[in-house]
């Protein structure tokens, strides 16, 4: 498993971001951008408002 970084959290802002918009941890309308540095990439993932927010606050696994 690659060991990731969070690099910051973005609201979308362009359509293209917003066409596939579920939240990668519960289902959810995605609204947030999730930037991790890993071994020489980054990886963007999408989350709802709340679990970006626990993301943030660390308290997500």
């Amino acid at each position: 498993m690659l060991e990731k970084t969070l690099k910051s959290i973005e609201p979308f802002t362009s359509k293209a971001e917003k066409k596939s918009r579920f939240c990668m941890r519960c289902g959810e309308l995605a609204t947030k951008l999730v930037k991790y540095s890993t071994e020489g990439a980054i990886l963007v993932e999408k989350y709802c408002d709340n679990c970006a927010k626990e993301i943030e606050d660390g308290s997500a696994n």
